[in-house]
């Protein structure tokens, strides 16, 4: 699709790209294929090392600011100075805020802030829009309040549920934004109970979207062995060690099976200590691109994800690894934590069982290995409801008419 010369958004990301965030590349991609012109600033380098193959079909650029030094930044802003009197009591306001926050990453929200109102001058972008109600964002509300164009962003997980997330905080995004966007409609009843009493009208619910030609059930060619899948990051809030204590249970009663672990992170060492301790035999295979998760769960007959709320009340919302299990026709097993529920509907696409349930787990996964009629039944339910629910085309399409809904702050974007 040729580019919309009118519509230039700038993706303002903490870090990109993150090999655990394929639902910012897809969007960004699909957007793009939507002719939306897409610029993406990024407050930090990736850390990663190894990154996703569509990756290369980006077209737009990746900026990382924080490039210049000192003396090259106050030029910079210098060469700004009657741009920055006009808004000096909005300026003042946010500097405020930040200060009664006693944000220790203050200067670095503030100078974002102006690298990313300059970037967005200098290359005509027409709308600011974040993952994450956290750095990305406060950095897009003073790009907004410098700059005059419209910033929006999208709320997750931790960004709404961990300790420490601060209401009066997060009611200011939304007042400063064109729009919010959440995930899943459990984020918004959260949101408006706990948060943003106010922000029923702003914030709107839009599931991540995904490829349903990449994800489809012609990827589809189970191995002879029963395999159960597991992939995620390896952290709490993903219950990889009732995965574990499940699979342990169930190699107990008798049954063969392999289980496989795809994912890195903070749990590792004590997962595989758990697995060693238990007999579940667990193969952990690492970190992994999202093409590799594809072919893991062409191989695999269940998907196993028994989600759980954190003791820092860290959880997940809408975790992309079920919607794209649903999409290509593998059955799994969750709990219905957040917005997994509305993944998996009324059996349709998966089972859930309570949270922190081992014994529950095993016996969901026991009931999908001896009944194969169900299975079948629920991988043919869920392609249908990915379909209905989470095509990214038509969930990036809605994304898109917002951006293009959106209305500068004060005066005309500069």
């Amino acid at each position: 699709m040729i580019p919309d010369p009118k519509m230039h958004v700038g993706y303002v990301l903490k870090k990109f790209p993150r090999l655990s965030e394929t639902f910012i590349l897809n969007e960004i991609l699909e957007l793009e294929r939507q002719g939306v012109q897409v610029t993406v600033l990024s407050l930090m380098r990736p850390d990663d090392t190894r990154f996703h193959r569509r990756l290369a079909d980006l077209r737009g650029d990746i900026v990382y600011l924080g490039q210049q030094k000192g003396p090259e930044f106050l030029d910079g802003l210098g060469r700004n100075v009657d741009a920055l009197r006009a808004v000096k009591d909005e300026l003042a306001e946010d500097f405020l805020e930040l200060l009664a926050e006693r944000r220790k990453d203050l200067w670095t929200i503030l100078r974002g802030g102006f690298e990313v109102a300059a970037e967005a001058q200098r290359r005509g972008i027409t709308h600011l829009h974040a993952h994450f109600a956290t750095i990305a964002t406060q950095v897009s509300k003073i790009a907004s309040t410098i700059s005059g164009l419209p910033y929006s962003f999208t709320c997750h997980a931790k960004d709404i549920y961990r300790d420490g997330v601060e209401p009066a905080r997060f009611q200011r995004l939304v007042n400063g934004a064109a729009f919010a966007v959440t995930v899943c409609e459990a984020n918004k009843r959260h949101i408006v109970e706990n948060l943003a009493p106010d922000a029923a009208d702003e914030v709107m619910v839009l599931y991540n979207g995904i490829d349903l030609e990449a994800f489809h059930p012609s990827i589809r060619q189970p191995a002879a062995e029963t395999t159960l899948l597991g992939v995620g990051r390896l952290v709490e809030k993903k219950g990889f060690d009732d995965m574990i204590r499940a699979v342990a249970k169930l190699r107990g009663e008798g049954r063969t099976l392999r289980c496989v672990l795809v994912g890195d992170g903070e749990e590792r060492a004590s997962l595989e200590a758990l697995s060693e301790e238990l007999g579940a035999d667990v193969e952990f295979a690492g970190a992994c691109t999202q093409d590799e998760a594809r072919a893991h769960m062409g191989r695999a007959t269940l998907m196993v994800l028994p989600c759980i709320i954190g003791d820092d009340g860290n959880r997940d919302a809408l975790p992309t690894v079920l919607l794209e299990a649903m999409a290509s026709g593998l059955p799994s097993v969750s709990t219905p934590v957040v917005g997994v529920g509305e993944i998996l509907g009324d059996e349709e696409g998966g089972l859930l069982v309570p949270q922190r349930d081992p014994d529950a787990v095993a016996a969901a996964i026991a009931t999908l290995l001896d009944d194969p009629a169900r299975r079948d039944r629920l991988a043919l339910d869920g392609r249908s409801r990915a379909e209905r629910l989470f095509a990214v085309e038509r969930n990036v399409a809605v994304l898109r008419s917002a951006f293009s809904a959106g209305a500068p702050r004060h005066g005309d974007a500069r």
